[in-house]
């Protein structure tokens, strides 16, 4: 297999997440605004705000990866017909640059998980638990995020690493 072939399968799993980022921010987009309409209580009504910014980082991160990597499939093709090697040098430096932060962003998302967790847990003010709940919501979603991005980069990484020995 011709190794632009890898660059455009992890381009298109990068799609493929911003789709469902995008869906993802939709879903939480209803949610929110089902708080909003027929939430009748404190807690309920305070969950509105906090799920629609959720909503729009969500829904922003997966409209950034679908354009984005829509851009790169063109890019790196004509890179690739240009020069091969010096294309998958490139590569190969920029996918081990960006996946030594995976277990950074891993730890400081536990961080921000666990202060989610402390906003609800303490507090009774119904904007404080929202803002908790919406914290958790957004970490989680990050973790997941991550996972399936982190598992595409180090696929990509050793293909590279595969054809530059071959």
């Amino acid at each position: 297999m011709d190794f632009i072939h890898h660059t455009l399968q992890w381009c298109k799993g990068e799609i493929f997440e911003g789709k469902m980022s995008l869906l993802f921010g939709i879903l939480i987009l209803l949610v929110s605004l089902s708080y909003w309409k027929w939430g009748t209580t404190a807690y309920a009504r305070a969950m509105f705000w906090p799920l629609l910014v959720v909503a729009f980082l969500a829904a922003g991160a997966g409209v950034y990866l679908i354009t984005t990597n829509h851009k790169r499939i063109v890019a790196y093709q004509e890179a690739f017909r240009e020069n091969p090697v010096t294309f998958m040098d490139t590569e190969k430096e920029r996918t081990a640059d960006f996946i030594k932060w995976y277990p950074v962003t891993q730890k400081i998302f536990l961080g921000v998980m666990l202060v989610g967790m402390l906003c609800l847990i303490l507090s009774q003010s119904p904007v404080i638990r929202a803002v908790g709940i919406a914290v958790m919501l957004l970490s989680l979603y990050v973790f997941v995020l991550d996972h399936f991005s982190e598992e595409r980069a180090r696929l990509y990484h050793s293909r590279i690493i595969e054809h530059l020995t071959n």
